[in-house]
């Protein structure tokens, strides 16, 4: 522990409008907040009259690396804080971090790298968060998720294991505006087919995005003439999703109703757009009702 000046009254809160305090991490610790952990983490805080900065951060976490730096106001008299971050990770075993988000078995594979800043946000109001970030994922499976899971039983009608392929890469950018995640770059490919998504997704994890799939559009050679040709088969799995990231509600775009109802011994087609990740009762997809 180092200390720029002697360190007066810091006894936290609201009164501490004389401490002055460095902490320096200097052999990493373990540390964890929330749901997430890490291994070992070093770096160096600034507690400084009202205001924490976090700088040199640096962590070993699920099997990757983090690295990142903060700032924490607390002058607010109405809230907590207001803050601005920003992280980025390198090579992350999305199997370990799923692991620590959620109590439930997950079958998710993939190393995740990527970052993201905020450059404003208060903790009363999650509206408040700005910012943007980028993501990818190598040699992803990543079926459990129930945003993407949705279309796995559906492409598998049209070929047993299509979708269930895994993903040579899955990689977006966004921007958070007001709270709200928004991209129109989200891309997962895998041998068989590329699945773009765009639309938002809000801080509480309210969905409203649109996913195209190309079928065979990344077949070494005539990947994109086969999926030109398949363009008209494609809309069939052009659907818009809403409703919440955990249990999104999906629709197809271009399937009319009466158009379903020759399809009678297929009509699992209603059913096949559910996410079997929920381990929920299939639902109906809104007015396709048979």
């Amino acid at each position: 522990m180092h200390g720029s000046t002697p360190v007066i009254n810091v006894i936290g809160g609201r009164d501490a409008e004389y401490a002055d305090l460095n902490i320096e991490i200097l052999r990493g610790v373990p540390f964890r907040w929330a749901r997430l952990s890490t291994t070992n983490v070093t770096g160096t805080l600034r507690w400084f009259k009202q205001s924490l900065t976090l700088s040199n951060i640096v962590a070993e976490l699920y099997g990757g690396h983090g690295a990142g730096a903060g700032y924490l106001d607390f002058r607010p008299v109405g809230h907590d804080c207001d803050f601005d971050f920003s992280f980025a990770v390198t090579n992350i075993n999305l199997h370990l971090l799923a692991a620590d988000l959620s109590t439930n078995k997950n079958n998710l594979e993939g190393r995740l790298s990527g970052d993201v800043f905020v450059t404003n946000a208060s903790s009363a109001d999650w509206h408040s968060w700005n910012g943007a970030g980028r993501a990818q994922v190598q040699d992803g499976l990543l079926w459990d998720v129930p945003m993407f899971a949705f279309m796995s039983p559906v492409l598998n009608t049209v070929s047993p294991g299509l979708g269930n392929s895994r993903a040579k890469d899955a990689a977006a950018q966004f921007i958070i505006t007001n709270g709200v995640i928004t991209t129109d770059s989200l891309l997962i490919r895998s041998t068989t087919m590329r699945l773009q998504y765009a639309g938002t997704v809000d801080l509480q994890q309210n969905v409203n995005a649109r996913v195209t799939a190309q079928l065979l559009r990344n077949l070494p050679m005539i990947g994109a003439m086969v999926s030109w040709v398949l363009s008209p088969v494609g809309k069939i799995f052009e659907c818009h999703v809403t409703g919440q990231l955990s249990e999104p509600v999906v629709t197809p775009i271009y399937i009319p109703k009466i158009l379903l109802v020759p399809l009678h011994p297929f009509r699992s087609l209603e059913g096949l757009f559910t996410s079997p990740a929920t381990n929920a009762p299939a639902q109906p997809v809104n007015d396709l009702n048979f």
